[in-house]
């Protein structure tokens, strides 16, 4: 496009224009949306350990308008349509004297035709999304991607379900020879339930033609499901089984006299997603499943977010794959539920802070050598993360990133940013001769079955017998693993007092070509003298050989919890944990953990924890080692009132040979009177790191005057102060907001 305010124009005319229209053809409902301006003005000093100091001033126009349209033309036909228009125009001034000048304008119209009643639907709609780029000493680039799409669904009483839907995608810039990808995507979707028998069938059309490359890739993906479960003889006997299939075939195609050079993506299916708060991710806790970040819905959020917390939250997010055998990667994508491409500074602080961990038990992670290339977008809101291939390859891997912080500019605007899903790739290399015609086809088959089989024996005490089993095959390479263990165990209340459980198996298998064979043992004793003490004495164990070499873990833990007062909550567990590896090392970790929760007052709101774990290896052809961790934190939250509030945060870490390290923060949030037309916040942060000697202040004032119940102007100061052992920074932040809903 070569006037990149066209777009703009054209939708200031229809916003004037609409409400007339809708009035005269009485027919539009629901018109909404907003104009937006956004001015940055960002001055920063760094000076560096050798004292260089850099000086930038740094100027962001944002002007930005929304528009959205909601027409029922019947009861049951509806259209909707709109779009959002916007410019980012930067202005970067160094030190140096030089003026650097960059011009973003992001154009996203959509129009919608839906037909949907309780037994059948269907849908055609139009997206488009164009990136226009250009600045000083830079070309000007557009980035254009249009989408046309058709839905048709149906859901009889008794029948499958089935949704078919068509997209046509075409990708390009405006000269068409950086980028030239059309793609046409066919999907069928279909599910059945009757009582206790579950099916469904996904699968997927995929012709990709890139012209710039000469290459023409088909991909053809069915995954089928079958789940059936269900008890018999008054409930004596439940059965539950699994079939789970995937199969992809890719066939690549290079056109003569094109380079016949490019990238074939394969996308690696998992078996389950996982998502933990973990500070230490190189090691446990493993992480817990997550369901919906693999369910294929790329807007619905997860549950995880990476956003800028209320109070600080200085907890890392694990989120994470379970590609149940080990599988190669290299390119993840992260998706979330808005467009960040306006905020690069946002973009920046994760593309920086984002690393990429692989494992191959959940349990012992290893942070991956290469750090990964992250970028946004432009035309989908996910974060791309690409890293050299996961050799050998992995059955987890994981990205882990602490949330948003408060000195990131703008970051203010986000409170949330929530992850919808995560998708692994492997993008794969593909050259050939350009003078001919050439042909590649691969294939993957996955198998993926298991049956559980529980039996009730006695009632008083209770007794059942469980019979599992578990197959997995990978094909080509004739990769697979299987599992069948048969199990006894028990659970049975002696008194009011005294409760316990117990579990014994024995689990047979191969893994990987390795027999398998281990001995499983789980008992518990739980004792509940009052109703504010809990007690529980679990013991448990692993005896394991893979493949003639042991592989071996057994524990004692106590666990206690009560409550001392009302108010005052504590828990203490601590116990064994006893290891044996297959390279022949011994280990016994020592576990201590006091947590306590104290609400003196309903304002105030104190938090202690305390950890140690004292650990001993020997023997494996490596030398003896005693090594411990301890991590003591204390937090405080006092709310005195509804306007006014106070966070502290301390912990020290304390590791053998690593000295002790201190982390702090302490946060004061002041809103006098969040109910008036005028309002006034004040927001302090300060962190302190003690193994870089990190000191960072946040000051942020900011006034809002709600012009009116649609409408609203807003001036916000941001300084912030850090330095370290590295280089010290000192910047101040002048933002304005002006919106304006209709």
């Amino acid at each position: 496009m070569k006037n990149p305010m066209l777009y703009a124009l054209c939708s200031m005319l229809i916003l004037l224009l609409l409400p007339v229209w809708a009035g005269a053809q009485g027919l539009l409902q629901g018109v909404s949306g907003s104009l937006e301006f956004n001015y940055d003005y960002l001055t920063s000093k760094t000076t560096d350990a050798t004292g260089n100091t850099v000086k930038t001033t740094t100027m962001v126009y944002n002007p930005r308008i929304q528009f959205d349209i909601n027409t029922m033309i019947y009861p049951n036909l509806i259209l909707t349509t709109g779009g959002i228009a916007e410019g980012i125009i930067g202005d970067l001034r160094p030190s140096d004297g030089s003026d650097i000048t960059t011009r973003q304008y992001n154009f996203r119209p959509y129009i919608d035709l839906t037909l949907r009643t309780p037994f059948y639907w269907g849908s055609l709609g139009y997206v488009r999304r164009e990136q226009i780029t250009n600045g000083t000493n830079l070309p000007s680039i557009t980035l254009v991607r249009d989408e046309y799409y058709g839905i048709a669904g149906i859901r009889p009483e008794g029948l499958p379900y089935m949704e078919l839907q068509v997209r046509k995608r075409n990708t390009y810039d405006d000269t068409k020879d950086i980028q030239n990808l059309s793609e046409d995507i066919i999907t069928l979707d279909s599910k059945y339930q009757y009582k206790g028998l579950f099916l469904d069938y996904y699968g997927t059309y995929l012709h990709s033609d890139n012209k710039v490359a000469g290459l023409d890739v088909f991909q053809y993906t069915h995954t089928g499901r079958a789940s059936y479960s269900d008890s018999f003889l008054d409930k004596r006997i439940a059965v539950s089984t699994n079939y789970h299939i995937i199969y992809q075939e890719t066939r690549t195609e290079a056109k003569p006299g094109t380079p016949g050079q490019g990238v074939v993506t394969f996308q690696v299916f998992p078996s389950g997603g996982l998502f933990a708060f973990d500070d230490t991710p190189l090691d446990g806790p493993a992480l817990a499943l997550d369901p919906a970040l693999i369910d294929g819905d790329l807007t619905t959020p997860a549950g995880i977010d990476i956003g800028l917390p209320p109070v600080p939250d200085l907890r890392l997010r694990n989120i994470g794959l379970d590609f149940t055998t080990p599988s190669e990667v290299n390119r993840l994508l992260l998706w979330v539920d808005r467009d960040l491409s306006s905020a690069p500074s946002i973009v920046n602080y994760f593309a920086v802070n984002f690393k990429v961990y692989v494992s191959s038990d959940n349990l012992n992670w290893d942070l991956w050598s290469d750090p990964p290339t992250v970028t946004f977008g432009p035309l989908q809101n996910s974060f791309e993360i690409k890293f050299a291939n996961v050799i050998p390859a992995r059955q987890y891997i994981k990205v882990v990133t602490p949330a948003l912080n408060a000195a990131v500019p703008g970051a203010s605007s986000f409170p949330n940013i929530f992850v919808t899903e995560l998708q692994a790739f492997r993008d794969a290399p593909v050259s050939t001769n350009p003078g001919t015609t050439s042909t590649t086809t691969t294939h993957t088959l996955t198998n993926d079955y298991d049956l559980d089989v529980k039996t009730r024996i006695l009632d008083n005490p209770n007794l059942f017998y469980e019979l599992y089993g578990h197959y997995n095959r990978q094909d080509p390479g004739n990769q697979y693993r299987y599992t069948v263990s048969n199990a006894l165990y028990t659970v049975h209340r002696f008194n009011e007092v005294f409760s316990g459980r117990a579990r014994a198996a024995v689990e047979n298998g191969e893994d990987l070509g390795d027999k398998r064979k281990a001995y499983i043992y789980d008992a518990a004793l739980t004792a509940d003298p009052f109703r504010t003490l809990h007690n529980s004495l679990v013991v448990n164990g692993r005896d394991e050989k893979i493949g003639g070499k042991p592989n071996d873990l057994n524990s004692i833990i106590l666990y206690s919890t009560a409550q001392l007062y009302k108010g005052i909550d504590a828990g203490l567990n601590g116990g064994v944990n006893f290891i044996k590896q297959e390279s022949g090392q011994k280990g016994k970790d020592v576990v201590i953990n006091l947590q306590t929760h104290i609400v003196p007052h309903p304002t105030l709101t104190l938090g202690l924890n305390y950890g140690n774990t004292i650990s001993h290896r020997t023997g494996g052809d490596l030398p003896s080692s005693s090594t411990y961790h301890q991590t003591a934190d204390f937090t405080v939250s006092y709310n005195p009132f509804r306007t006014l509030s106070f966070f502290g945060f301390i912990q020290l870490l304390d590791d053998k040979g690593k000295g002790l390290q201190t982390l702090q923060n302490y946060a004061i949030n002041w809103s006098p009177f969040p109910d008036g037309a005028l309002q006034f916040f004040l927001n302090y942060n300060e962190n302190y790191r003690s193994d870089d000697n990190f000191k960072e202040r946040i000051l942020v004032p900011s006034i809002r005057y709600n012009l009116s119940k649609r409408s609203y102007i807003q001036l916000q100061y941001q300084r912030t102060r850090s330095k370290s052992d590295v280089q010290k920074i000192d910047s101040d932040l002048i933002s304005t907001t002006l919106k304006i809903f209709y």
